[in-house]
Order: structure tokens, then sequence, then C-alpha cells
């Protein structure tokens, strides 16, 4: 995750390769140099804070403790970058909420007693997430403002019907019933149709990735007891 949000692409490619020394006359190039030599402009640091976003959006309904813990086994603090993007990711949670009157409140500067401010007015593009004080689930504030992007709507709706609970196992809202589903990812190159048991079709990868998120199908399922419901924050409406 920490390379797709903080590493920007090599740029300058092309035939003639600018930006290095490659493209000089092979008479002035030296016989032996490492692979990077080469190379005046290499990748540099970079924000691209949007797969982060549409991960959490993902999370919704999940316990916050949960969320997190799963994010910091991927997110190791070993390096600058990692914690940057750990920092991002607590900055897009408001934590620190609580009930008065009925409504969630959240505490936007520690310091100041007068900075409490009702969550839907502390929201924004940029933090639209919260924990629910009493459930300690993960929430979001709809948006008030401009309309989101195509793929971030995409994320929002299949939220409602699909969540990852790990690599290999995502819930599924399958005719208003709940399930846990294993997952199975496509393989090689030029994947061939894969047959889904959620939906009893084969699918082809980019209609798995429409449908999950991700190129993967589901190949076991088993319907969650009402104790799982209760601890997903989950509800049945069979149809």
């Amino acid at each position: 995750m920490h390379k797709v949000i903080c590493e920007e692409p090599r740029h300058g490619g092309g035939p003639r390769r600018f930006g290095r020394r490659a493209s000089l006359d092979s008479d002035l190039l030296p016989k032996i140099e490492g692979m990077r030599r080469p190379h005046r402009d290499r990748k540099w640091f970079g924000e691209h804070l949007s797969p982060l976003r549409r991960w959490l959006r993902s999370q919704v309904g999940r316990r916050w403790d949960d969320v997190y813990s799963e994010a910091c086994s991927v997110i190791k603090p070993d390096s600058v970058v990692r914690n940057h993007i750990k920092f991002h990711l607590l900055e897009f949670v408001q934590r620190h909420t609580f009930v008065r009157n009925g409504q969630v409140w959240c505490f936007t500067c520690w310091s100041r007693p007068s900075n409490e401010k009702l969550v839907d007015e502390a929201a924004s593009r940029w933090s639209p997430f919260y924990v629910h004080p009493r459930t300690g689930f993960l929430c979001e504030v709809p948006s008030r403002c401009r309309e989101l992007p195509w793929n971030e709507r995409a994320a929002r709706k299949r939220a409602e019907t699909c969540r990852w609970v790990n690599e290999r196992t995502a819930l599924l809202k399958l005719n208003g019933l709940w399930f846990e589903c294993e997952m199975q990812a496509f393989g090689g190159r030029d994947p061939q149709p894969m047959y889904d048991v959620a939906s009893r079709a084969s699918l082809e990868t980019w209609e798995a990735a429409e449908r999950y998120g991700k190129h993967a199908v589901c190949v076991r399922k088993r319907q969650l007891s009402r104790e799982e419901l209760r601890r997903n924050g989950l509800i049945n409406h069979p149809e």
C-alpha cells in the first residue's frame, strides 16, 4: 500500500528516454555501470491518498479496533514513509467522540473545550469518517458538498453488500442475508473466467472487480450466525 500512496512513477519515457544518459551516443557511454546510475530523474515522493480513503470506506461497519489492527499489520512503523501513511490514516477518522442529546459529537482539539463539534459539522471530504462512541464501529458522514468521484461512489455502493475481512475472506450480502465467503484470486497473466459460488455464474476479472473490488471470486460460503452479525454490526433483510 505504501508504494501506491507515496511513490510517484518515473517520468520522461519514450523512444528518446529523456532524463537518462542512455540517450547519448554509444561512444560516450561507459562500458560498465550500475543499473540506477544512468537515471538522472528517479522516483520521488508523492501523496495519492484516494486508495487509502477507499479502503477505509470499504471497512465502514466494522469495529475500529479491528480495522486499525489490520492496517497496522501492513503499515509497520519501520520507515518514515509508513509512519506518514499511518498519520494520514488517523487524520481521516474522528476518534475522540461522545454522545450529547442523542447526537454524536467530537473533540477537534483537546486543549480547548470550546472545540466540540457535531461530527456532521467537523467532517469533510478530507476526514469523513468517525468512530461511534457506543458501538466502536467505523462510520462515515454522508457527503454534503460536491458529488464524489465515480470510483469513490462505486466503493461506497459496494460497501453495502461486500466487506473484506482479510485477503482471503469477505462478508457478502446475498438476497438480503450476510455470508462469510472464502475468496480465491485469479491467477496467471491471462486469467480465464472462474465460477463464482455467490453469484452462481462464471465471472471475468473485470466483473469480479466491479462486484467485490478485487480480482477474486467466492469459492465457499457460510451464513453468519446471530452472534457474528451482532459482532460485525450487520442486519439480515431477507428478500
